[in-house]
């Protein structure tokens, strides 16, 4: 399992299934999950500079607010209009 799947999943337990799925079928949604991949990494490694800190936890906010985003439409059952 990819690294950026498994934080994901791990972030979301939830809808684990669901995140597999997406990552495997969406290639917008796996590379968001690399993106907050590389942030969570980037957040692990830098020193407590805060103001950089601030940044960082407000981007990987920003990821997951989008993740989930996507998480959601595709539960969404798609509207038939007549």
């Amino acid at each position: 399992m990819p690294t950026s799947l498994q934080l994901v999943s791990d972030q979301f337990p939830l809808v684990r299934e669901r995140v597999a799925c997406l990552f495997e079928r969406n290639e917008l949604f796996r590379e968001l999950c690399e993106d907050y991949q590389t942030c969570a990494e980037a957040r692990a490694r830098q020193p407590a500079a805060e103001g950089l800190q601030r940044e960082l936890s407000a981007l990987q906010l920003r990821l997951e607010t989008e993740l989930l985003r996507y998480l959601n439409e595709d539960a969404d059952p798609p509207v038939h209009r007549r």
